[in-house]
């Protein structure tokens, strides 16, 4: 009889381990990721580590590997997963879906793309986008957390919070143009065109871009049918192009105005007598502003300086498309 008792119970204290081992009932809670967002770039030349000033859709990708972004979403794994969300003036994610923290406290890595995109290859773990000029492709490098306050993406201290941070991938051009003389005849600046590259793909492990296909058309056409040019002090033209940046050659922009179609104009910093920008001719992340001088028959490329990046809206909304 006194046998018979030690097993009765025992029954119930196995019972008991064995519920404690399922993750249900672990005693953890589950602990929702927060997420925010910053710009990511230098003074004179983009946003400096500011707020985001205006919304925008990103794709975001978690992994449970470090540096490794293939097979995502995983079926063994629930943790790694891609999701399509906005980000919020002032910074805020809205991330879809709710997902939390691995519950054991394993940490989990994140990088993010923007425009969204549904082009990802699960096999070498990229996207893929198609260029018009008018799309701003951005990248927010692997940043890392956990379920515990203080490793969180955001925390109770938010001087630990981390982050992702977008970075332009590609070269920004905006223009203005002036009269050679006051005496010459109004010009109307209509479209402007570079020829470039038109698809990129973005390794989501590195940032890294590569571009292909043949050479096409990437085009700013001003609105309301053009700019009219009446001064010889320059007159700021709407609209930038967004372009794979260089690190030799130059680009060749095409200019349609009233007086006729001027091409083949060679874009470098030495035609107008100043230095490449370092090593990073023309670069990723940085704008230049493009001064034309135009005659009754003829146009040139006055100047290029480096200018304050500039966000490319269309019909008032952020110009990224999927």
């Amino acid at each position: 009889m006194k046998l018979q008792s030690i097993y009765l119970l025992l029954v119930p204290a196995l019972l008991s381990v064995s519920s404690c081992s399922d993750p249900e009932h672990s005693g953890f809670e589950q602990v929702p990721i927060e997420l925010r967002a910053s710009g990511n770039g230098e003074v004179d030349t983009k946003a400096d580590y500011q707020e985001i000033t205006e919304s925008f859709e990103t794709t975001i990708f978690a992994s449970k590997r470090d540096g490794i972004y293939t097979g995502i979403p995983s079926n063994a794994d629930p943790d790694e997963w891609q999701k399509n969300a906005t980000v919020n003036i002032g910074g805020s994610v809205s991330l879809p879906g709710n997902p939390s923290y691995p519950e054991n406290g394993d940490w989990i890595y994140l990088v993010a793309v923007a425009p969204e995109t549904s082009t990802y290859n699960s096999s070498n773990g990229s996207v893929s986008y198609k260029l018009t000029g008018q799309i701003d492709l951005m990248y927010a490098a692997q940043i890392q957390g956990n379920r515990w306050d203080g490793s969180r993406f955001s925390n109770t201290d938010n001087t630990k919070d981390i982050p992702l941070e977008y970075a332009h991938l590609l070269t920004q051009l905006k223009f203005k143009a002036q009269k050679i003389t006051a005496d010459g005849l109004p010009v109307k600046v209509k479209k402007i065109t570079v020829k470039g590259k038109k698809d990129v793909s973005v390794d989501l492990a590195s940032g890294k871009t590569t571009f292909s296909g043949d050479d096409a058309d990437l085009t700013l056409e001003l609105k309301d049918g053009g700019t009219e040019i009446t001064e010889t002090t320059a007159t700021e033209l709407d609209g930038c192009l967004l372009l794979p940046p260089l690190t030799s050659g130059a680009y060749k922009l095409t200019v349609e105005t009233s007086i006729g179609t001027f091409e083949d104009l060679a874009i470098t910093f030495e035609s107008v007598g100043e230095d490449p920008s370092g090593s990073n001719h023309f670069a990723s992340g940085h704008s230049y502003e493009i001064t034309l001088n135009i005659g009754d028959r003829e146009l040139e490329i006055l100047s290029i300086t480096v200018a304050q990046w500039t966000t490319v809206k269309q019909d008032g909304d952020l110009e990224l498309v999927k």
